[in-house]
C-alpha cells in the first residue's frame, strides 16, 4: 500500500483554502496545452512551464502554478505524491521533462515516484524514468524543523541534532 502523505506544513497556509482555487486535474494531455495557455505563470527561459502538483489519493495528477502552495492544490487532503512538475511542448506533444518531489508541505519520499508515474501513464504523457530532483526531507525530534537532507548529512540545520535516517513525519 502506498504510503498518503497528511499535510504536514505550516498550518496558517491552510487559510490559502478559503480562496477560489485554480487548480486543474489532468485526465488526458490536452488539459495540460489548455492550462499552459490559460496560466498566468510565465514561461521559464526555455519556453517550458513549471507547475506545482500533487497525485491525490484516487492517483489523479492535479497541477497548479508554481507559486500556489501544495495544501491549495489538494484542497487540504492528503497526498500520494506532491512536488513540481516542468512541461515542454515538443513535435505537437506535451513531454514532461522536470519532476521533483520538493514540497515542504508534504515532504513525500523518493519512493512516491511510483504513484507520480502511474498517473502520468494513465494520462499518456512522456515523462522521466523518475524524479529528476529527488529530496529527502526529516523532521528534526528535537526543534521539530523541517529539513532537507544535503549530501547525506543528516543533522539539523537550525539545532545540529542528528536526524532520523527514516522519514518521520507521521510520528507525534
Amino acid at each position: 500500500m502506498r504510503r498518503r502523505y497528511a499535510y504536514v506544513g505550516h498550518q496558517d497556509l491552510r487559510k490559502l483554502l478559503e480562496r477560489p482555487n485554480r487548480c486543474v486535474c489532468v485526465r488526458q494531455p490536452q488539459d495540460v496545452v489548455q492550462w499552459m495557455k490559460a496560466t498566468t505563470e510565465p514561461p521559464n527561459d526555455d519556453g517550458t512551464k513549471t507547475a506545482t502538483f500533487i497525485i491525490d489519493t484516487d492517483g489523479q495528477l492535479w497541477i497548479n502554478e508554481r507559486r500556489a502552495e501544495h495544501v491549495l492544490c489538494a484542497a487540504g487532503e492528503a497526498v500520494l505524491s506532491a512536488g513540481e512538475m516542468t512541461f515542454a511542448f515538443r513535435k505537437n506533444q506535451i513531454e514532461i521533462v522536470e519532476v521533483t518531489n520538493q514540497s515542504t508541505g508534504y515532504c513525500p519520499e523518493p519512493e512516491s515516484w511510483c504513484a507520480v508515474a502511474s498517473a502520468l501513464e494513465r494520462i499518456g504523457l512522456a515523462f522521466p524514468p523518475d524524479f529528476t530532483t529527488a529530496y529527502l526531507f526529516r523532521r528534526c525530534d528535537k526543534c521539530g524543523t523541517t529539513n532537507i537532507v544535503k549530501d547525506s548529512w543528516f543533522e539539523c540545520a537550525v539545532c545540529l541534532s542528528p536526524l532520523s535516517q527514516h522519514w518521520n513525519f507521521d510520528q507525534p
